[in-house]
């Protein structure tokens, strides 16, 4: 029969099993509410994404009917018509470079300009030195220059051809809005007219995503001749040391180093609080810098929490009286259980 040996002690195993209760407990406490926090801050990232598709979709609605006039540009075939003059009145295709090669003139650049502005391109070009008051009209036999080319993390990027100038909004929602990797910059390059000059240039913008959306009288402007539109995937970052799952995490919207503890599955229980380390190397001189912050202020103060950029490693620290805590426990859980040996 077996029985428990003499120098077990009653008192000392109660001891022992309310102290690992309180542990217990403790640890329990800590990951319900840090449970709670990671769905509440995983959920605000998964739904930033369709809260802007959403802008976006609105947004690009009330702009579609702000300007309906059609622009000319490469590709497309124009009819010109010079009253009285009908050995220069025929069809011309504009080139790749936004030009039409007319008699007498040469090349004219009229890429850009809607019918009226070409009208008068048209008619000036010769009134300088070939006719007098020269009567233009212009029309467009053959659409071909109105498309734009979406690429990177949309939702269906491909190239979209269209029958009028269209904003930026409106291309990212024709493309489907952002996909759940996107980041927070937006590529553009297209060719437009200098206002100033009128010369046909090419115009390389980056747009971040949150200005086009909080400031869009800047920002969301009309595309112009062989639109490409570029959102690159979200960047990574690192996140090491005292979390249920360190890794590499992708860096989606504006991601902070709680948002980055969260997607970790939270911190452990012997992590520090006040020991959140940022690392991040200085892209001119290649060496790393460092930033700290405590989990309570962060509470106190949600400013306080430091955005994150790519390549940024988190480091939480271990606390040492929360390690040695567990490590004490853990202890005296084996030297409890030590003095259960039985006898036959």
């Amino acid at each position: 029969m077996a029985r428990c040996h003499p120098d077990f002690s009653l008192g000392r195993a109660l001891l022992v099993l309310l102290a690992l209760a309180v542990l217990a407990g403790c640890a329990s406490s800590g990951r319900n509410g840090d449970e709670l926090a990671d769905f509440q801050d995983e959920y605000a990232t998964q739904s930033r994404v369709d809260d802007i598709n959403e802008q976006l979709m609105t947004m690009a609605v009330t702009s579609a009917d702000s300007e309906q006039v059609y622009r000319i540009g490469a590709g497309d075939q124009i009819r010109v018509d010079i009253f009285n003059v009908d050995e220069l009145s025929r069809d011309y295709r504009v080139d790749a470079m936004g030009n039409v090669t007319m008699p007498l003139i040469g090349q004219l650049s009229i890429s850009g300009y809607d019918l009226g502005e070409a009208e008068k391109a048209i008619a000036d070009a010769y009134s300088e030195n070939y006719l007098r008051n020269p009567q233009v009209s212009v029309s467009v036999t053959e659409f071909r220059s109105q498309q734009f080319t979406a690429i990177g993390a949309l939702t269906s990027p491909r190239i979209y051809n269209i029958e009028r100038r269209v904003t930026l909004m409106e291309a990212i929602a024709m493309a489907g809005g952002l996909a759940g990797n996107a980041g927070t910059q937006i590529y553009l390059t297209d060719r437009v007219r200098d206002p100033e000059t009128t010369q046909l240039g090419t115009r390389s913008l980056i747009i971040d995503v949150e200005n086009l959306m909080q400031e869009p009288e800047q920002y969301n402007f009309f595309l112009g001749d062989g639109a490409l539109i570029n959102v690159p995937r979200a960047g990574s970052i690192f996140v090491e040391g005292a979390v249920e799952r360190p890794g590499v995490y992708d860096r989606t919207g504006d991601t902070t180093v709680l948002k980055a503890i969260a997607m970790a599955g939270g911190l452990k229980f012997e992590a520090s609080r006040s020991g959140l380390r940022v690392l991040r190397r200085n892209p001119t001189t290649n060496e790393w810098q460092q930033d700290q912050v405590a989990l309570s202020d962060i509470r106190e103060s949600p400013d306080q929490d430091i955005p994150l950029q790519d390549g940024d490693i988190v480091m939480v620290e271990y606390g040492a009286i929360r390690t040695a805590w567990t490590g004490g426990l853990r202890l005296i859980r084996d030297v409890a259980f030590l003095g259960f040996r039985p006898f036959n």
